[in-house]
């Protein structure tokens, strides 16, 4: 069933006064939920291996200053339609010069982005795709599958239903649901689901997929996905 989501105007108005004022929702790597899955999908990305990374919805950068302090050869692009969040990851990762480059994606829309084709050995977007309409969420899988090269790999993080992995989560998801029904804009627009659906329904090959309990508040469950993009039909 489809839910309602913020317009991407919407989105980007709660994004920057989530970065003014310091919102869990504009730190999704370092909070509650977010840390332990960024912890997790950095263990399955293998930055080592990569030398491009395009980050979609990239916030305030924190998860690319964690990789770039452990890859010094990495060239990582990050791109955001919050201006604040574009501000505040180009002030953090300013010590980088110019192995990262972060953009400023006006209008929001996924097929704005650039993208050379097979130009890119990672394509990550954590806590982004689970605000985005159906529509926009297939155009990022399409951008992403455009642009990593054969061996590439997409890797993924949003939030999910945490119903039965403890009382905390059972409880705080269920706070959350009523939240993005009634007050969307509390949760930064932000839905529980599960993003497997979308990735075979495009053809992507899921390599990895992992549930992680969070470490703090927000107790909300997150999923971390590790997939290859889909072959070329032969013609």
């Amino acid at each position: 069933m489809l839910r309602p989501t913020l317009t991407r105007t919407e989105a980007a108005a709660v994004y920057d006064n989530f970065a003014v004022t310091g919102h869990a929702g504009g730190r999704d790597a370092s909070s509650g939920y977010g840390g332990p899955a960024v912890k997790a999908l950095l263990t399955m990305a293998a930055f080592s291996q990569a030398k491009t990374v395009l980050d979609f919805g990239c916030g305030a950068g924190k998860l690319a200053e964690l990789v770039l302090e452990q890859q010094p050869d990495l060239q990582w692009r990050g791109v955001d339609q919050s201006k604040l969040m574009v501000k505040a990851a180009r002030q953090r990762l300013a010590r980088f010069g110019d192995r990262v480059n972060i953009e400023y994606l006006e209008r929001g829309e996924p097929r704005d982005l650039e993208m050379a084709p097979a130009s890119v050995d990672r394509f990550v977007s954590t806590y982004c795709l689970d605000l985005m309409s159906e529509d926009d969420m297939f155009a990022v899988l399409d951008q992403a599958q455009h642009s990593l090269r054969p061996s590439g790999l997409l890797l993924l993080a949003g939030i999910t239903w945490g119903y039965r992995l403890s009382l905390k989560t059972f409880f705080m998801t269920l706070v959350w649901e009523l939240l993005y029904r009634f007050r969307r804009k509390t949760v930064g627009g932000c839905r529980p689901q599960n993003l497997e659906p979308y990735l075979l329904a495009r053809g992507w090959t899921v390599v990895q997929s992992v549930r992680t309990r969070p470490a703090g508040f927000p107790w909300m469950a997150s999923e971390v996905i590790v997939a290859k993009p889909p072959r070329p039909v032969d013609t």
